[in-house]
């Protein structure tokens, strides 16, 4: 991974991913992406490039580095990617 620059959070806590990464990653208008949130990071996916396997190891990674419940964390994510279809 790499830093792509820096972005700026609006009044709304809106962020502006830019115009290129956007394209390069297709990411259009109602794509969906997974926010994965540790003590000073936050990550975003693109769902559909995920497995629940690797959701689930992302999600379990944060989850042991910030002591929180694994299992009840990858519930919530299964059933969240099953309806963002």
């Amino acid at each position: 991974m790499q830093a792509e620059g820096v972005v700026k959070v609006s009044t709304k806590g809106q962020i502006v991913i830019p115009k290129d990464v956007r394209k390069r990653l297709g990411i259009t208008p109602g794509k969906k992406l997974l926010m994965a949130v540790g003590k000073e990071e936050i990550v975003l996916r693109k769902v559909e490039d995920l497995t629940l396997e690797e959701m689930s190891k992302r999600i379990s990674e944060v989850a042991r580095r910030e002591k929180i419940d694994v299992d009840g964390l990858v519930d919530e994510a299964i059933r969240w990617a099953r309806s963002s279809g």
